[in-house]
């Protein structure tokens, strides 16, 4: 009976559902990634990301040597924003945290992939300020005595 009233708990506040539904999608895309690396390094796809030039050299000389050694970040965040997710959807705190500090992780991480990036960073900024605003709703500053 808990279950139900957290489930419903979650729908009732638009902003953290609707960050929770776009968390979710994120994830598969992020599923998506870690596929195309994958399919990458066997060959069956080309390595489309060998068209940006990277500030970062690093980035650039493993993107063209060895792409499955960035495989582990992406599954990394693949598996953090999952956990986020179905957090989120239970209605829980960890979910929310983990989704709060996996965002911050991507939105740094990704000035070094700009401009591939761009639209991550875009997403992530989206998904961080539903959070925070279902999160604290209308909560003030400073509450008046």
């Amino acid at each position: 009976m808990n279950d139900i009233k957290d489930h419903l708990g979650i729908k009732n506040n638009k902003s953290l559902f609707v960050a929770s539904i776009l968390m979710l999608i994120y994830s598969v895309l992020e599923m998506a990634d870690s596929i195309v690396v994958l399919l990458m390094i066997l060959n069956v796809v080309p390595n489309l990301l060998l068209i940006f030039n990277f500030e970062v050299q690093l980035i650039q000389t493993l993107l063209e040597s060895q792409p499955l050694s960035l495989a582990p970040i992406f599954w990394a965040f693949t598996l953090m924003r999952v956990v986020s997710a179905v957090g989120l959807f239970k209605n829980r705190l960890w979910g929310f945290w983990i989704g709060i500090v996996s965002l911050i992780i991507t939105m740094i991480l990704s000035i070094v992939f700009v401009p591939f990036s761009s639209f991550e960073l875009l997403a992530c900024s989206v998904i961080f300020i539903l959070l925070v605003v279902g999160y604290f709703k209308k909560k003030p500053l400073i509450e008046l005595k």
